[in-house]
């Protein structure tokens, strides 16, 4: 079907709830504008990064990646791909709900989900949200948040202290850490989380950091896979 309500009042009321994620993805951008400069990147080339991949894990493994001074195409490809590898199973989740609209509105309201808001989305569709459009407008602030920060950090690199004195360091651990707290349900569900965290300190220890994202996603993926199977 692709009759399903796709409104501006639902764009609206989507970026009404989504604002208050604005202020700590800007500050995110921030972090990852300051670290990309000190990788060598421009104001434009740092924001365009942000603008194709968005995506703070994948691109600051990039990053990181790339100061390793090892770096390969096909290698930052397999970076990104398994860092982002979550999208698929976030956009399998909408479908049902996302899938009754029209093709063009669909993708282009997934071109704007995140982490944040596809919690928000998911929340709002399970209390009974039936205007498409609401997933785009929880995405904007977000995207109008991480564009500008990446701006911000990459052009103020020689005016604001290293990330790490910010403590922006710590802020993808920090979300990570929240939304598995969210997510998880029982007891269970640590275990993939478990065995994500023990494949990256081996890996991280033999390979470096941006290895040890790959091992942890791929790890904590396939014991999911398993452990969530459903019967034969």
């Amino acid at each position: 079907m692709a009759d399903a309500r796709f409104t501006a009042d639902g764009f609206w009321r989507g970026m009404r709830d989504g604002l208050p994620l604005g202020l700590p993805i800007f500050a995110y951008g921030l972090g990852f504008g300051l670290v990309a400069a000190q990788a060598g990147f421009g104001v434009a080339k740092a924001v365009a990064t942000s603008a194709a991949i968005y995506s703070g894990s994948a691109q600051l493994a990039a990053v990181n990646l790339l100061q390793s001074g090892s770096a390969t195409l096909w290698a930052l490809f397999a970076t990104i791909l398994v860092v982002n590898a979550r999208y698929i199973l976030f956009g399998a989740a909408l479908q049902p709900w996302l899938g009754q609209t029209s093709a063009p509105k669909a993708y282009g309201s997934l071109l704007l989900l995140g982490d944040a808001n596809w919690m928000f989305c998911m929340r709002a569709i399970a209390e009974g949200e039936t205007d498409r459009a609401y997933l785009a407008g929880t995405g904007a602030p977000m995207l109008a948040g991480w564009l500008s920060g990446t701006a911000i950090g990459a052009g103020a690199v020689r005016l604001l202290p290293a990330p790490e004195a910010l403590g922006f360091d710590l802020m993808l651990p920090a979300f990570a850490a929240a939304m598995t707290t969210a997510m998880v349900k029982r007891r269970t569900d640590l275990v993939p989380v478990a065995v994500g965290a023990g494949a990256a300190l081996v890996v991280a220890g033999l390979l470096g950091p941006a290895a040890a994202i790959i091992a942890a996603g791929l790890a904590g993926g396939a014991v999911a896979a398993v452990m969530h199977r459903g019967p034969a």
